[in-house]
Formats: structure tokens, C-alpha cells, sequence
């Protein structure tokens, strides 16, 4: 369309989404390997100490003290989360962490491209469909490219990524809009939690009987789970505290 930006405006934020982002899949697959996907999917609100100190050295937007309090008390509950059920496996923690840096490196290139797309006239709505659709056009031409390799077009495995890819594209649209209007940092404390979602879904998985998917795991253990879910949401709270009682 005539109304589109020239590529040379968004190219580089549109690489950098979609590279990063598909490092960052990488590790956190790896990581399902050895742990179950309610311990882990928390942990990644660990990425929010990488995007607030990203966000105030080159972005230039400084975090007030209640926000730093916030963000430190969303990570303290992926620790507690951590110590649940025992220990995490060391090779889950490192592939972890890559997942962090390289989600945190996608995330703040998600909200550079869709304000050039804003920059250039288009709606914020319009924006962040285009930046949704062209990020995954992306990464869908490297995962045809690596098709070959994982059995091609087979039945399984259409039957199992054309649901995740479903789910995941529709978060991505609202992931989108979420750091286009409130920001990467608090964008992130809000996806955080999910880990309440997860370890929810975790348990009924496994009373289901699908412990090949989740294992079960004591009364105990759930709770301090969620315990550790609850904590998310007073970093939410202390994050967006300061604008309501005025910096």
C-alpha cells in the first residue's frame, strides 16, 4: 500500500524482532527438555531486570524506585517458584537465562518497530498488525526452511504446531498492542502473569492424567506456586503505583 513506510524505516527493528525472537524459542525449547513448562514459564519474568536496565541506558526512560521494587518483587517469586518441587536442572536454568536476553533483546525491538510504523502515519492498531504479520512471515520462511529436518509435512507434526501456532500468533497480537501502549517493562509484568495460568493449567494437565505433559506434584507444592504467582501481582501493583499516587 501507498500508505506504508519505506523499508529502510523499519528493516532493522523487523530483523531484530524476529531473530531475536526466534533465539530466544530456541532456548526455552531447549529448556522443556528437562523441566515442566509451569516451573519454567515463570522464570521468565526474570527477562524484566534485562528490559528495565536495557530500557533506562538506551531507551533514556528512567524507572522510579516503587517500579524498581516491583520489578525486583516479580523476580523474587520466580525464585520462590524455583524452589518449589526441588531444584531446577542446571542445563534448564542456563537455557533459561539465554531465553531471557535474547526475549528481552525481541521485546524491545517490538515496541522501536511498531513507533516507526507509527511514526510514519499509520493507527496504532494498524501498526501492530503489520508488525505482527511481517515478524512471523519472517519466521515462518526460516522454519520452512528447517522443515526438512524435523519430518516435513507430516501428520504429527501439522496436528501438533498448527494449534500452537494459532494460540501463539493471537497472544502475539495483544503482546503487541500491550508494549505499544504501556511499555516493554511493565508489558512484561503484566505477561508475567501467566505463570499463575501456567502452574493453574500445570495442575488440571496433571490431575487429567497428561503427565507426560506435567507432572503431578503435592497440595504443598501447588500452593507455594501460586503463592509465588500471587507475588506477580503486587509487582503490578507496586509497578504502577507511583503513577497513581504521582511521582
Amino acid at each position: 500500500r501507498r500508505d506504508l513506510p519505506e523499508p529502510g524505516v523499519y528493516v532493522w527493528p523487523l530483523l531484530s524482532v524476529s531473530g531475536f525472537y526466534l533465539l530466544g524459542q530456541f532456548f526455552f525449547f531447549a529448556a522443556l527438555k528437562s523441566s515442566d513448562a509451569s516451573r519454567l514459564s515463570p522464570l521468565l519474568a526474570l527477562k524484566i531486570v534485562f528490559l528495565a536496565m536495557l530500557t533506562a541506558m538506551l531507551m533514556h526512560q528512567p524507572i522510579a524506585p516503587m517500579q524498581w521494587a516491583g520489578i525486583f518483587v516479580c523476580v523474587s517469586s520466580a525464585f520462590v517458584l524455583n524452589h518449589t518441587g526441588g531444584s531446577l536442572p542446571w542445563r534448564s536454568l542456563v537455557f533459561i537465562l539465554g531465553a531471557c536476553i535474547f526475549y528481552s533483546l525481541s521485546d524491545m525491538n517490538i515496541k522501536i518497530l511498531v513507533d516507526r510504523f507509527c511514526g510514519s502515519g499509520l493507527t496504532t492498531l494498524h501498526s501492530v498488525f503489520l508488525g505482527v504479520c511481517l515478524s512471523y512471515i519472517l519466521c515462518g520462511v526460516f522454519s520452512l526452511i528447517l522443515l526438512p529436518r524435523v519430518g516435513g509435512w507430516s501428520k504429527d507434526n501439522i496436528r501438533y504446531a498448527v494449534p500452537f501456532a494459532l494460540a501463539w500468533l493471537t497472544a502475539m497480537f495483544f503482546l503487541f498492542a500491550s508494549f505499544a501502549m504501556v511499555g516493554v517493562v511493565f508489558g512484561n509484568i503484566l505477561q508475567s502473569t501467566r505463570g499463575i495460568f501456567s502452574i493453574v493449567l500445570g495442575a488440571l494437565l496433571a490431575k487429567m492424567g497428561h503427565e507426560h505433559i506435567e507432572q503431578k506434584t503435592t497440595r504443598a507444592v501447588f500452593a507455594r506456586r501460586l503463592a509465588a504467582g500471587v507475588l506477580m501481582c503486587l509487582a503490578i501493583i507496586l509497578y504502577v503505583s507511583p503513577n497513581w499516587l504521582g511521582k
